[in-house]
């Protein structure tokens, strides 16, 4: 039951991403006729030369990108990518009746909306396991056969594609569709890590003992002593590391004062934390 509400889970996650991406290229991208990344941009590219609907060149895209999949990658990862590869072109159809036309006016409104509703979108197809197909399996051919980095893959298969849209396009176009880019990418990290985020938190003192019991007694915390050495006088010491929520950061920044207040304190934010205590609950 358990397995069934997550894959339940992970489907809807699947779906709502798919939609809102459609929904940023149909309704903002491509009427404002930004220069696009991906399938899209090159299926932009492809109706100049083949008149068909663009909905219709990305499907033809992603089919034969997913053919390549089947092919070279296996069935496994091919299986992946065939919902969204059928369900992306369906609803961009849809979606491509509907411009906002009430925001068409204000280049940058339009352009932070896109790149916002495209990087939630794209983060909530990455969580959910999927993959949103496209250059996608150029990246994954590529690194296995050649050991190619897929991220240096996909950059340069969205260069190319935005540079040859830029031909004969406005300049602003550009500069705007690379901004809807930028913009979308710093929020696929903050939406694939949603709910993880966790504090770093690093503790350098003489009076280890009793912040670490303080910490244990006190906040419940779990920690981790690490055997270190000064760097000037090389004198050995006891370092504390611990991972918390975000909740219980000032908490223990007081209590760590209120033992030591010449403690040297670090604290990180992290993205993503796996294992017991975490993701495995304590024993």
């Amino acid at each position: 039951m358990k397995k069934y509400i997550h894959d339940l889970f992970y489907a809807m996650e699947t779906l709502i991403g798919t939609a809102l991406n459609a929904a940023a290229f149909g309704m903002i991208i491509l009427p404002q006729e930004y220069s696009a990344g991906g399938v899209t941009g090159f299926s932009k590219v492809l109706v100049n030369i083949i008149p068909v609907p663009l909905s219709a060149m990305v499907f033809a895209v992603n089919m034969s990108l997913l053919a390549i999949a089947l092919i070279f990658v296996g069935k496994k990862f091919a299986a992946k990518t065939v919902a969204v590869s059928f369900l992306f072109p369906l609803l961009l159809e849809v979606f491509s009746r509907y411009p906002l036309h009430s925001i068409r006016q204000d280049q940058m409104l339009c352009t932070i909306a896109a790149g916002v509703i495209l990087g939630v979108g794209s983060g909530l197809v990455l969580r959910s396991g999927a993959s949103s197909g496209g250059f996608d399996v150029i990246g994954v051919i590529l690194n296995k056969k050649f050991k190619i980095p897929m991220n240096a893959v996909m950059n340069v298969c969205d260069a190319s594609v935005i540079i040859m849209q830029s031909i004969g396009q406005p300049l602003d176009q550009t500069l705007y569709g690379i901004f809807v880019i930028t913009i979308c990418a710093a929020i696929v990290g903050r939406v694939v890590t949603l709910g993880t985020g966790e504090s770093q938190i690093v503790i350098f003192s003489e009076h280890h003992d009793e912040i670490r019991a303080a910490l244990l007694h006190e906040l419940d915390t779990g920690m981790t002593s690490l055997i270190a050495e000064s760097g000037y006088q090389q004198k050995p010491m006891k370092v504390i590391l611990s991972v918390v929520p975000y909740q219980k950061v000032v908490p223990m920044k007081k209590l760590i004062m209120r033992i030591d207040p010449a403690a040297f304190v670090v604290v990180d934010e992290i993205h993503s934390v796996l294992g017991q205590g975490y993701t495995i609950d304590r024993q």
